[in-house]
């Protein structure tokens, strides 16, 4: 029997942002609370932005989290059960086992699946995403296995040049599979940087022997008579041999059970929620990646963490509002270090460049300043980011003494 004095939270989804959720009321609720949450995948919440390090030596239990939240008595974690329909006017979730969970607030942290280009063949063994422990440890057993039956070393494509795609690359050539990253946009890490800095990082990765093909589209993905891909076919009317590829073209929010529900969903996915992550219905919350918010879905931990501090203060009776998506990144790629940070492109009207390149030493720093050419916009760091801790906080911020000063050499 459930004691009506308790507040009952169910959150369907174990992940990062689920996880980033109960710890949170666990440690600030002042009433008492119980927390259901209820994850498909086969394990407890884990690190999902460290999968390339398992082909670094890290194994599985370096990216899980510490088990100690589920030891709370006020928390059940249900893994390997998939919730399959909401009923809001009797507030419980059906799961596949056929158990039923009240809720008094619902959780959705549903995440996202990868997303795959429509082509022929995508679906093809040797075809994979990259996002999960599964996927990963599928990528690593096919490999294996090809590579045996065909006694060769493999070659591999990546679909997409964001930083995931740029990461997959580097496990492929961990697994001494030759990598090729192909991207439609006309440079790596479109959504991050600018074309001079998109062109320093290819030239990083092709000196690490990654190849780049930029403003190039799949259309085809054949197979061999064993049915495993064997080719893709370019838009150009090019093709190349090819034994695996990865998608990492982007993500779908996995908005289904809302959808069936009768929350609103935006036309182009996720559930919608306002800035206190609230979605149509009151009872029901929405957070990380499954959640639209000003009409997006956006992968990033920092705005999942942040939709569940929100929703966490919002439960707790705080004013608090989600500040929109921070998209900066800053990452570790082929060696080489890559910031964005704050407005990068330049999209501020009259916004100014500050900048220094030494493309032979591949190193390319830009600062985007508002027009009176003091005011830090944003910034990007390719192959030297030692200025980013102290850049990043003073977007917004006037700079003090000349703004080249930060990004010219110490020798001037």
């Amino acid at each position: 029997m459930n004691d009506p004095t308790t507040t009952e939270i169910v959150i369907v989804g174990a992940g990062m942002a689920a996880r980033r959720f109960a710890e949170q009321l666990l440690a600030r609720a002042t009433e008492p609370v119980r927390i259901t949450m209820i994850g498909d995948e086969g394990r407890a919440p884990y690190d999902r932005t460290r999968l390339s390090d398992l082909f670094l030596g890290a194994v599985e239990e370096d990216l899980t989290f510490d088990a100690s939240l589920f030891d709370d008595d006020r928390v059940e974690l249900i893994v390997d059960d998939r919730v399959l329909r909401i009923d809001r006017r009797a507030q419980t979730v059906l799961t596949r086992s056929r158990q039923t969970h009240h809720y008094d607030t619902l959780v959705l942290a549903t995440g996202a699946y990868a997303a795959r280009i429509a082509v022929d063949g995508s679906s093809l063994p040797g075809c994979f995403a990259y996002r999960t422990l599964d996927d990963v440890e599928e990528l690593r057993e096919f490999v294996q296995a090809r590579s045996a039956e065909l006694g060769r070393d493999l070659r591999g494509v990546v679909i997409g040049g964001g930083v995931l795609g740029l990461e997959a690359a580097g496990a492929l050539q961990a697994m001494e599979v030759d990598a090729t990253v192909i991207q439609y946009a006309d440079r790596l890490m479109a959504t991050q940087l600018d074309g001079t800095a998109g062109s320093i990082v290819k030239r990083h990765l092709q000196a690490r022997g990654i190849a780049v093909r930029t403003g190039t589209r799949a259309t085809r993905i054949d197979q061999d008579e064993s049915g495993a891909v064997t080719a893709i076919e370019y838009q150009d009317g090019t093709f190349q041999r090819v034994d695996v590829v990865i998608f990492t073209v982007g993500m779908l929010a996995r908005d289904e059970l809302a959808r069936n529900a009768g929350i609103d969903v935006h036309p182009l996915g996720g559930i919608v929620i306002d800035d206190g992550c609230r979605t149509s219905d009151p009872s029901v919350l929405a957070i990380g990646e499954v959640a639209s918010y000003d009409g997006r879905c956006v992968g990033l931990v920092a705005a999942a963490y942040e939709m569940a501090d929100v929703a966490v203060g919002g439960l707790l009776g705080e004013e608090v509002a989600f500040s929109g998506y921070d998209e900066s990144a800053a990452v570790t790629l082929a060696g080489v270090e890559v910031v964005s940070f704050g407005d990068a492109l330049a999209r501020t009207p009259d916004a100014v460049d500050v900048l220094y390149a030494d493309p032979i030493a591949g190193v390319y720093k830009k600062l985007v300043l508002a027009e009176d050419a003091h005011t830090l916009l944003g910034g990007i760091l390719v192959g030297d980011a030692s200025a980013y801790g102290s850049l990043r906080p003073l977007v917004g911020a006037r700079l003090v003494g000349d703004p080249s000063s930060y990004v010219l050499p110490a020798r001037g």
